[in-house]
C-alpha cells in the first residue's frame, strides 16, 4: 500500500489509509478487551486448584477461528497463527498477575540500547507487567556484579542461541555464583542489513556488527565478495558507526529497531543462516522466587552423577518415574577435574507441587551433587498451542504447557502407583541411609575415597612456611599418602597463639600439593570462607567444633566440592549423621565422615577414639568413613597403633598429622608424627588388613 511522491494528489488513497488506521485501532482495542476478559477469568479461578491453561479449550478456540476465517475468505492457518500468539501471551499475562515483577524493576543486560539483549529485556519486563528500568553493561560479568551488589533487581542473560548453541559464560556463572533463575524469555533475532541510504548491495565494502551476528549471517555475506567484515562490540554500536560515517560503502547488521533509531535504511531483512534464530534468556535474581502452583513452571538444576555405570540413567529414571518431562540435558566439563562432567537439566514442573519436591528428594539420593538453579514460569510458545493434545500421546505426563482463558476441567496428571516413591517423613536421615544406595565413592583428582580402597591424608596441623609444607608434601607423597592435609585457619586458638596463615597459607598448601601431585584438604571455619577456599582446595574440612554449625553445613552443601565432616566433641552417631544429612539435603552428596575422638571421663588421652563408630557407620550409611588418630589420642606414640586398628575395623582411610620437626611445631606438635614415624606407619599399614 506504499505510495509515491504524489500521494498527496490522491485523496482517495489517503482516505483508505485512514480507514485502515481505524480498523487497526479497533483490532487493538478488541485484543485489549479479550485480555481484560482473561483477567476476569483468572480472578474467577481464585480458590480453585485448576491450572491456568486448558489445552482442550484452546484447541476449540483455534479450530473455531480457523473455520470463521475460511468462511469469510481469509487464510485459516494465518488466523490460527495470530490467535496462537494471543493465547500464548495470555498465560504470560496470567502468570505475571499471580507473581508480578515490580512495576519499576531494575533490569541489567549486556550491551547498549537497541541491541537484541536490550530488546529482550524490554519484552521480558512487558510480559511481567513491568515498565522496567534498564541498565546496559559492557560485559555479562558486569551485569552479574551489579546484581550481586544490589544495583539491579534482575540480570537478564542470554543462555543459548538456536544457531550458535549455549553461552558457556552464563553456565559458568550459574555454577559458580549463588543466584537464582526466576524467569526466562525468548527473542527472535531478526538480522537485517542496514545502510545510510538505499544503496546497491554490490557497492558495500565494509559490514559492521557483533562477531556472533557476522557469523550467523555468513552465507549472506559470502554473496557479497567485496564486503569486509568489521567486528564491533555490539550490533547497536555497528548501526551508530555506519550512521555517523554516512558512507554508502558501509553497512551494519543488527535489529530493524536499531536501524530505525539511527535513521538507517533497511537494505535486506532475514539475512541469517537459518530461517528462524531464537535467543533464550534467563532472568537471575539474588533470591529464589515462589510461584503459584497453578502456573506451569520449569525447574533447572545442575547434577553431578556418581562414578559408576548407569548413574546418569538412574537420575533420568527418577524424572520418568515421577512423570516429569525433561526439556534440556547438556553436559559441561567439570572445572579443574579433567574428563569429569556435570549435567545441566531443565524439566517441566513447579516446586510448589509435592510431586516435584519428592522427585528432587529422590534425585538427591542418586546424585553426588545437585544444585537447583531455579523454578520459574515456562515461556509460552505459540507452537505448543498448535500441537496441544498430540504430545506424549498414550504416556503418563504432566499437563501440557498451554495457555488458557477458562477454568480447566482437566484433572492433573499423577504419578503411576507402580513407580511412585513417597517420602518417609518419619525417617530422619534418608539421604545418608545405606538402604537408599550402595557405597558412595568420592573422587578427588585420581583418588577414590570409599569402597574397597584405603586413603591416607597426611600433613601438618597448620601450614607454617613454604619450606615446611613443601618438605612435608614431598615426603608424604614419597611414602604413599594420597591427599595432603594442612590447616590455614586455626579454630579455637587462644590469645597470642598462632592462628594460621589464612589465604596466604592456602596458596602455599595448594602449590605444595601441585608440586607433589597431591590433592589438598583444609578446614573452613565460616560460611563466607567456603566459596573462596573451594575455588582452590580439593576437599573442605568441617572441624569438630563446627559439626552443628548449620549455616556452614548449608554453605558447603551448595558447592561442588567433597566435604570431610568431623564428629563433634560430644556428639552421638545419630547427631553426626544428622549433620551429614543437612549437607546432602542442600545438594552435596560428596561427604566423608571422620571419627576424631569424643570427650569422655577418661583423661589418659586427649580424646577417646571411638572405633566402634566405624563399624556402626559402615552398617548404617553409604558414606565413606575415615579416622583421625592424631586428634583421637593426642599423643604421638599412640597414633600408629590406633591407625592400624582403624584399618583393621574397616575404615576407608586415615587423617594423620605429620611435621618435619614436631617438637618445634606451632600447633599440635605432641600428636604429630615425624618423617621416620610416618614412614614406619605407611610400611605397617600394608600388613594390616580389615577383619
Amino acid at each position: 500500500m506504499s505510495g509515491g511522491k504524489d500521494d498527496g494528489h490522491k485523496p482517495w488513497l489517503q482516505e483508505l489509509r485512514t480507514q485502515l488506521d481505524q480498523v487497526d485501532g479497533d483490532i487493538i482495542k478488541l485484543v485489549a478487551k479479550r485480555f481484560d476478559t482473561v483477567d476476569q477469568i483468572l480472578k474467577a479461578k481464585v480458590g480453585h486448584t485448576q491450572g491456568i491453561r486448558d489445552p482442550e479449550r484452546e484447541r476449540q478456540v483455534l479450530a473455531k477461528v480457523e473455520a470463521i476465517a475460511q468462511s469469510v475468505g481469509l487464510s485459516g492457518p494465518l488466523a490460527r497463527k495470530i490467535f496462537a500468539e494471543i493465547l500464548a501471551h495470555s498465560v504470560t499475562r496470567q502468570a505475571a498477575t499471580l507473581s508480578p515483577l515490580d512495576a519499576g524493576a531494575r533490569i541489567a543486560y549486556q550491551g547498549s540500547p537497541l541491541t537484541y539483549n536490550h530488546l529482550a529485556a524490554q519484552k521480558y519486563a512487558a510480559g511481567q507487567g513491568s515498565t522496567g528500568d534498564f541498565l546496559g553493561t559492557a560485559t555479562i560479568r558486569e551485569a552479574v556484579e551489579r546484581l550481586a551488589a544490589g544495583g539491579v533487581d534482575v540480570a537478564l542473560l542470554p543462555i543459548e542461541n538456536t544457531a550458535a548453541g549455549s553461552i558457556n559464560e552464563v553456565y559458568d556463572i550459574l555454577r559458580e555464583r549463588e543466584f537464582h533463575i526466576v524467569g526466562e524469555e525468548t527473542y527472535k533475532v531478526d538480522l537485517c542489513l542496514a545502510g545510510p541510504a538505499e544503496i546497491p548491495l554490490s557497492g558495500i565494502e565494509r559490514v559492521h556488527s557483533h562477531p556472533l551476528a557476522l557469523d550467523q549471517s555468513s552465507l549472506f555475506l559470502a554473496a557479497l565478495p567485496g564486503a569486509r567484515r568489521v567486528p564491533v562490540v555490539d550490533s547497536a554500536e555497528a548501526m551508530r558507526l555506519v550512521a555517523e560515517a554516512n558512507d554508502p560503502t558501509q553497512a551494519a547488521i543488527g535489529s530493524p529497531e536499531a536501524a530505525g533509531a539511527f535513521g538507517l535504511a533497511v537494505l535486506r531483512r532475514g539475512i541469517g543462516n537459518q530461517d528462524e534464530i531464537l535467543m533464550r534468556y534467563v532472568a537471575l535474581a539474588r533470591e529464589p522466587a515462589a510461584f503459584d502452583a497453578r502456573i506451569p513452571c520449569k525447574t533447572s538444576l545442575i547434577l553431578t552423577t556418581r562414578h559408576e555405570q548407569g548413574a546418569l540413567l538412574r537420575c533420568l529414571q527418577v524424572l520418568a518415574d515421577y512423570a516429569l518431562s525433561l526439556t534440556k540435558l547438556e553436559s559441561r566439563p567439570h572445572p579443574n577435574r579433567p574428563w569429569e562432567y556435570m549435567f545441566f537439566m531443565d524439566f517441566e514442573g513447579n516446586i510448589a507441587d509435592a510431586k516435584v519436591a519428592d522427585a528432587l528428594d529422590e534425585l538427591r539420593t542418586q546424585a553426588l551433587f545437585l544444585k537447583v538453579l531455579g523454578c520459574y514460569p515456562v515461556k509460552a510458545k505459540p507452537a505448543e498451542v498448535v500441537a496441544s493434545g498430540v504430545r506424549n500421546a498414550g504416556a503418563p505426563t504432566i499437563p501440557a504447557v498451554t495457555t488458557s482463558d477458562t477454568p480447566s476441567a482437566a484433572a492433573p496428571a499423577t504419578v503411576p502407583a507402580a513407580v511412585r516413591r513417597p517420602r518417609d517423613h518419619g525417617k530422619h536421615h534418608r539421604l545418608v541411609d545405606r538402604a537408599e544406595r550402595g557405597d558412595t565413592l568420592v573422587r578427588v583428582g585420581d583418588v577414590l575415597i570409599g569402597g574397597t580402597g584405603f586413603t591416607v591424608m597426611a600433613g601438618p596441623s597448620l601450614v607454617e612456611s613454604k619450606d615446611q609444607i613443601e618438605a612435608t608434601a614431598a615426603f608424604v607423597r614419597q611414602h604413599g599418602a594420597h591427599v595432603l592435609r594442612g590447616g590455614v585457619f586455626r579454630p579455637g586458638a587462644g590469645p597470642g597463639t598462632f592462628t594460621g596463615l589464612g589465604e596466604a597459607g592456602l596458596d602455599l598448601l595448594v602449590a605444595a600439593g601441585k608440586a607433589a601431585g597431591l590433592p589438598v584438604v583444609t578446614e573452613v571455619l565460616a560460611p563466607e570462607q567456603v566459596r573462596a577456599v573451594a575455588a582452590k582446595a580439593d576437599i573442605l574440612q568441617i572441624g569438630a567444633r563446627n559439626m552443628q554449625n548449620f549455616a556452614l553445613l548449608a554453605e558447603v552443601g551448595k558447592v561442588d566440592r567433597p566435604v570431610l565432616l568431623k564428629r563433634g566433641l560430644s556428639s552421638t552417631i545419630e547427631e553426626w549423621l544428622a549433620a551429614a544429612e543437612h549437607i546432602l539435603a542442600h545438594g552435596n552428596g560428596q561427604v566423608i565422615l571422620c571419627e576424631r575422638g569424643i570427650r569422655t571421663f577418661e583423661s589418659a588421652t586427649r580424646n577417646t577414639l571411638d572405633l566402634s563408630a566405624v563399624v556402626v557407620l559402615r552398617e548404617r550409611t553409604h558414606l565413606p568413613v575415615v579416622v583421625d588418630p592424631s586428634h583421637g589420642t593426642g599423643k604421638r606414640a599412640y597414633v600408629t597403633p590406633m591407625a592400624f586398628a582403624a584399618r583393621a575395623c574397616g575404615a576407608h582411610g586415615l587423617l594423620i598429622e605429620v611435621h618435619p620437626a614436631p617438637d618445634q611445631a606451632l600447633s599440635d606438635g605432641e600428636q604429630s608424627l615425624d618423617f621416620p614415624g610416618f614412614a614406619a606407619l605407611m610400611a605397617g599399614l600394608g600388613r594390616t588388613r580389615p577383619a
